[in-house]
């Protein structure tokens, strides 16, 4: 196999996780930033630094969405098993006072995956005096971003792979990586595409609140548990009528109230969309809307649900985040032999970046080998990739062992 590098060009979550593990499995990686990753984010886009992310395939379109995500939950298992930071495990209940018109497809790929008769018997978060018509439970795995973000990084710095502050013009990419230094592009650069041709980006706007100290929620088996709550369209929703959902996520030391997903784009930073309507007859709040809807129907939600309280001077922030979906908001993967050297196109995981990243990456390494062949150089972190599909379990069970080895160094 030649020895020549692999470039990277963007360092998200999808660039990061692909770069360790192709740096794992004995391959030159260099990876491109426009700027260096960094733990706090600022940048509303980034929605995952603020909550706690759901391992759940959201907002996201392809036909291997299935094949990605549980080859994620493949990796993250594992990760659970060894410690890695900000990863934990709860149950996880969505519940509906009008029942959705179609199943999400991702349904029979939760880990006890559980549908709840509304019929008072079973323990349901929701808001009183509203109707119950569907929910279910499933044990679902989180991250909290922060923590595992940084965990991630010092991963990578611990690799020794190489960062390189740089914009990359996507139109030269041949003459950025000349096939005569370069044996392979991996293009994970985000929304990249889509600026380059100055195309509005397809975007779903949220709310969130961070809760200081917020209270731990349990179910009466005392487990661990987090919601997301539809209330009826007339309660909660947008100028459109799409319903909007309200949800709670526990974070180390604090809880993060939301929520909406409201579809649109932003043109010139000016918001072009469907929006959240405002009810005739206000909440009465010191929050401004629609952080006062989120924060009080939350807030009854959980005194109603649970033994916990909730109080407006715990609120530490209140955030704009947006997700972007992807072109033509589906994931974009896919192999590109018509350039000096291949590209491999991945990108447009939308609110599922942190979800899909380790199924996305074994993906791409999986494409890798098969244009490259097994790296011949041997590292004192190395994880043959030559291990057989049918293995698996095997290799993320190893490269899981190694991150947690190289993350206690």
């Amino acid at each position: 196999m030649s020895l020549k590098k692999i470039a990277i060009v963007g360092a998200g979550v999808t660039g990061v996780t692909t770069a360790i593990l192709l740096r794992l499995s004995g391959y030159n990686v260099q990876v491109f930033s426009r700027e260096y990753p960094i733990i706090d984010h600022k940048n509303p886009f980034f929605a995952s630094s603020f909550p706690a992310a759901s391992i759940l395939p959201h907002s996201v379109q392809s036909p291997i969405s299935k094949k990605l995500f549980l080859s994620s939950i493949l990796f993250y298992h594992p990760l659970f098993e060894h410690n890695f930071p900000g990863i934990h495990r709860q149950i996880h209940y969505e519940v509906f006072s009008e029942a959705p018109k179609s199943n999400p497809s991702y349904l029979p790929w939760l880990t006890g995956y559980t549908e709840l008769p509304v019929n008072g018997r079973f323990f349901i978060p929701h808001l009183p005096d509203n109707p119950l018509s569907r929910a279910w439970k499933s044990s679902m795995f989180f991250v909290d971003w922060p923590f595992y973000w940084k965990a991630l990084l010092n991963t990578f710095n611990a690799l020794e792979i190489p960062l390189a502050i740089e914009t990359i013009d996507l139109s030269q990419i041949d003459s950025r990586f000349p096939a005569s230094e370069y044996s392979l592009a991996i293009l994970a650069s985000g929304s990249g595409f889509e600026e380059k041709h100055n195309n509005p980006l397809s975007l779903l706007k949220g709310h969130l609140i961070e809760i200081s100290n917020g209270p731990t929620l349990r179910n009466p088996d005392g487990e661990l548990f987090s919601y997301n709550y539809t209330p009826p369209t007339k309660v909660y929703s947008t100028l459109n009528g799409k319903a909007q959902d309200i949800y709670s996520y526990n974070r180390s030391g604090s809880m993060i109230l939301g929520g909406s997903r409201i579809a649109g784009h932003l043109i010139e930073g000016k918001w072009i969309g469907d929006d959240l309507l405002m009810p005739c007859d206000p909440i009465e709040s010191s929050l401004e809307w629609p952080y006062s809807a989120i924060f009080e129907r939350n807030k009854i939600l959980i005194e109603h649900s649970t033994n916990a309280t909730i109080d407006a001077s715990q609120i530490k922030s209140q955030l704009l985040g947006y997700r972007y979906l992807g072109p033509n908001s589906s994931l974009c993967f896919k192999v590109d032999f018509s350039r000096d050297l291949p590209h491999i196109h991945a990108y447009g995981l939308g609110g599922a970046g942190v979800t899909l990243s380790w199924g996305l990456a074994n993906e791409i390494l999986t494409k890798t080998n098969k244009l490259l062949g097994t790296p011949q150089n041997r590292s004192v972190y190395h994880v043959s990739p030559s291990i057989q599909s049918d293995s698996s379990i095997d290799k993320a069970k190893k490269m899981a062992s190694c991150l947690a080895k190289l993350i206690t160094v």
